[in-house]
């Protein structure tokens, strides 16, 4: 005895639901929100200038990756790996490097909102 095809699609059709289900409820939590950029702009002085180091740390682990990625890369050039092997490794070294971008982006925009807010807060 074994299980019929119409159950089968049936349980097939049933997991199909559900990850498409949690999918969506997944994918609003882990993104981030609109409203974390304005959170920013309410912070204190302080809190603004942790935020910066932090994201001043992200960006500078990002370049380490970027910097071991592209000796990585080189290396295996050098060994005599093949192209396809040194396409993924391109394209994993762009991947980086988009991050870091966006991370500095991030860091340079705390930055000139902390200074700001500094002198906002002398001024007072």
């Amino acid at each position: 005895m074994g299980i019929s095809i119409p159950s089968a699609r049936g349980g097939l059709r049933l997991a199909g639901l559900a990850l498409l289900l949690l999918t969506l409820c997944a994918v609003p939590v882990l993104l981030p929100s609109p409203a974390a950029a304005q959170d920013y702009e309410a912070m204190m002085p302080e809190a603004l200038k942790r935020e910066l180091r932090h994201a001043e740390n992200d960006y500078r682990d990002a370049i380490h990756a970027v910097n071991a990625a592209t000796a990585e890369r080189i290396a295996r050039k050098a060994a005599g790996a093949a192209e396809d092997e040194l396409r993924a490794l391109d394209e994993k070294v762009g991947q980086l490097v988009t991050k870091a971008e966006k991370l500095k982006i991030n860091a340079d925009y705390l930055e000139e909102l902390y200074e700001a807010k500094a002198k906002e807060y002398k001024a007072k």
